[in-house]
C-alpha cells in the first residue's frame, strides 16, 4: 500500500496506492484505472476501512504537514502508531522521484501466534 495524499484527478495512480478524497475518506486503487477516475468509482478503488482509514488518514497528515520538505535521506527509518484497534508501521519509500509513506498493520504476536 503506497500512500499518495490528497486525491488529484490530474495523477496517475496505480494498484495499491492510497489517497484521501475530498469528503476526508480514504480510498485504495485495486484495479487499474485512467488519470481521473473518481475513487468513488466502485470499479476501481475501495473505501478503507477502519482502523486502516484512521492510519491511512494519519500518515496523509504527515505528508501532507511536511510538504516537499520530507528528507531524500531517511533510508530504513519508521513511526510506529499504536491505536486503540491496532498498532502500525509508517515507513517511507524515498527510492523515487516523489517520497511516499507506507502504512503497515502489525499483528499483534500472540494472535499470530495463536
Amino acid at each position: 500500500m503506497k500512500i499518495k495524499g490528497a486525491y488529484d484527478s490530474g495523477t496517475s495512480y496505480s494498484v495499491g496506492d492510497v489517497v484521501r478524497d475530498t469528503d476526508g475518506t480514504i480510498y485504495v486503487m485495486f484495479s487499474a484505472a485512467a488519470a481521473g477516475t473518481d475513487p468513488k468509482d466502485t470499479r476501481y478503488w475501495n473505501r478503507v476501512p477502519q482502523p486502516a482509514a484512521d492510519a491511512a488518514g494519519f500518515a496523509i497528515d504527515v505528508m501532507d504537514s511536511l510538504g516537499a520538505a520530507i528528507p531524500k535521506n531517511i533510508d530504513d527509518e519508521a513511526i510506529t502508531l499504536k491505536t486503540d484497534d491496532g498498532e502500525y508501521l509508517i515507513t517511507v519509500d524515498d527510492s523515487g522521484d516523489t517520497p511516499e509513506l507506507a502504512v503497515t498493520a502489525i499483528e499483534d504476536e500472540e494472535e499470530a501466534d495463536g
